[in-house]
């Protein structure tokens, strides 16, 4: 016999007789294996062929908080405080024998009354005859684990700061709720944006602006019922599905609650800030399955809501389909147009009201749409938004203007200057050093040319964009408020605002003839007379009305009665005249 036989050879050769030492070596064995049991994280436990405890390790009374007697003689399923049903344990059990393995989930309460969920693995263990002579378990605690996954899961499905769904949550939601509805069953969808929150954060800082947004999502999750849902789904935006939707004044009422919740003052430290909001309301199956077109359907009748000065919601409708439908057909058209070169300028004279001498142009853009024929801004900035082409538009129209402004210099001596209206999206993306580079290239001053800018707007977002218009005075370009009359108008800001002068609204000659028309007209220039601020008419249509500005001190007039909008060719006639 070698030395590389003994050591296997060795206990069977020299104990083969001796039955004390087998037992001894069987039972070192045995204390060999539970000081590995007790050294395993998991826990261990040893169970005979019927599901009786015969051995357990440390880890297993810690997990099942219990000790070694405790535990010795019990059946594994009493283990559970009955908290699954027997059908349970008979599944696991016929799974078991079937497969020889079983793996799966057990949970029970803890002395604390907190549910703890274990993984547990299961394996028959066999004599040599094939009898099930022993169960093996092995069992871990994963409760943090489970805890975690289900944070994980909350995190992806809400908003972070309200606690509300998010757009993911939304989408999947109502797919699985659309599935569940009987035929006769409806959905509201409101889309709700707030009206005045990016003065809030611009104000008084985003910590405050989260506040806002925290309180007003608890107001309107406090105003939901258990079978619909609020998500979050942009920074102020807001989506609102109602399963019970019942009669369109009953839902009317309930939209001007919810607004009425939103346009209550929030108290933020030493601050009461009131925001406001506007809804738009789409309905399913009525105007559609899917929930994006709905999204769109709401979001659009929402805006239709910021339009109106009344009321501030909007049903969608038939009519806003038809919008829908033009303007995504202008939208899918636009990179062409402008490719195409189907986007063109005409000039309208502004003249001195005391004696008609041409002071500047103002630059009107139409799109001649193939199929449409001509269109004006109302009809395709929407769209221009919508293809995110706004400030590529307004490049276009400054170089344009521009090389049309140099031509008329070298060629007729016309010294006059050039006023842009602008819309406020088009200002928000404006970049002061970029825009007047543009005109040096087109070899013009930009102290030639005048931004004309929607009052409405200004009025909302003077404080975001009061940098911008004095960075674009400081290169010398002249700043107008348009559209004076229409909307809202606030005499404090107006005096805060770094802007040259005013032009009045058409509307307010709509109406000439009447005494309080006159009286708004009166008021308002003497008004800019006292802020040192020029004062431009538009919608002049009539020799009375030209006369009354003349008498009380309009310095411009702009109408078809002095000059109708007219093309470069034409304006050559004209200058010359």
């Amino acid at each position: 016999m070698d030395n590389g036989e003994l050591l296997w050879t060795a206990p069977t050769v020299l104990h083969k007789n001796n039955s004390d030492s087998l037992k001894e070596l069987t039972a070192t064995s045995f204390n060999l294996t539970r000081q590995i049991m007790n050294h395993i994280q998991e826990g261990v436990v040893v169970m005979d062929a019927r599901g009786r405890v015969l051995e357990v390790n440390q880890a297993f009374c810690t997990l099942s908080e219990l000790d070694d007697s405790q535990l010795r003689g019990v059946h594994i399923t009493n283990l559970s405080g009955s908290l699954h049903r027997r059908r349970y344990y008979r599944d696991i059990w016929q799974q078991l024998h079937q497969q020889q393995q079983w793996q799966g989930e057990v949970a029970h309460y803890n002395q604390q009354g907190v549910l703890v969920t274990h993984q547990l693995m299961l394996h028959l263990i066999k004599d040599n005859q094939g009898q099930v002579e022993h169960i093996l378990g092995i069992i871990d605690d994963v409760s943090q684990l489970k805890a975690s996954q289900k944070q994980l899961s909350f995190l992806a499905h809400h908003d972070a700061l309200t606690g509300t769904a998010n757009r993911t949550f939304l989408l999947s939601w109502f797919s699985q709720l659309t599935c569940k509805l009987a035929k006769h069953e409806s959905l509201a969808l409101l889309f709700i944006d707030l009206d005045r929150f990016k003065p809030v954060n611009d104000n008084f800082g985003h910590g405050v602006g989260d506040q806002v947004l925290k309180e007003l999502a608890a107001r309107l999750q406090d105003q939901m019922d258990k079978t619909g849902l609020l998500a979050r789904i942009g920074g102020d935006e807001f989506v609102i599905v109602l399963r019970d939707t019942r009669t369109i004044a009953q839902l009317q009422h309930k939209a001007e609650q919810l607004l009425m919740e939103l346009k209550a003052p929030v108290k933020v430290g030493d601050y009461e800030l009131s925001v406001g909001a506007s809804m738009g309301v789409s309905f399913y199956p009525e105007q559609g399955k899917d929930i994006d077109s709905l999204l769109r359907y709401a979001d659009m009748a929402m805006y239709q809501a910021k339009r109106n000065s009344c009321s501030k919601i909007c049903f969608f409708d038939q009519s806003q389909y038809a919008q829908l439908q033009d303007q995504q057909r202008l939208t899918a058209d636009f990179h062409q147009a402008i490719s195409d070169n189907q986007f063109f300028l005409q000039y309208q004279p502004i003249l001195a009201t005391e004696n008609k001498q041409l002071l500047s142009l103002e630059v009107l853009l139409r799109w001649q749409h193939p199929q449409l024929g001509v269109l004006y801004p109302g009809q395709f900035l929407s769209a221009a938004a919508a293809a995110g082409s706004l400030y590529r538009l307004a490049e276009w129209v400054f170089i344009e203007a521009a090389a049309q402004l140099r031509h008329w210099r070298e060629h007729l001596d016309w010294q006059g200057g050039i006023s842009v209206n602008l819309s406020g999206l088009e200002l928000e993306q404006l970049r002061v050093a970029p825009l007047v580079a543009l005109l040096q290239q087109q070899g013009v001053n930009p102290a030639d040319f005048t931004l004309e800018l929607c009052s409405d707007y200004l009025m909302r977002r003077s404080e975001s964009l009061s940098k911008t218009l004095a960075q674009l005075r400081a290169v010398g370009m002249s700043i107008y408020l348009n559209k004076v009359g229409e909307g809202r108008f606030n005499f404090t800001v107006l005096n805060q605002l770094p802007i040259d002068g005013i032009k009045l609204d058409r509307g307010l000659f709509s109406k000439f003839e009447c005494t309080f028309s006159q009286s708004v007209i009166r008021s308002l220039l003497l008004l800019s007379e006292s802020l040192k601020m020029k004062v431009i008419a538009c919608g002049v249509e009539t020799q009375a009305q030209w006369q009354f500005l003349r008498h009380h001190g309009c310095y411009g007039v702009q109408g078809r009665l002095l000059a109708p909008p007219l093309h470069a060719n034409e304006l050559a006639d004209y200058l010359n005249t």
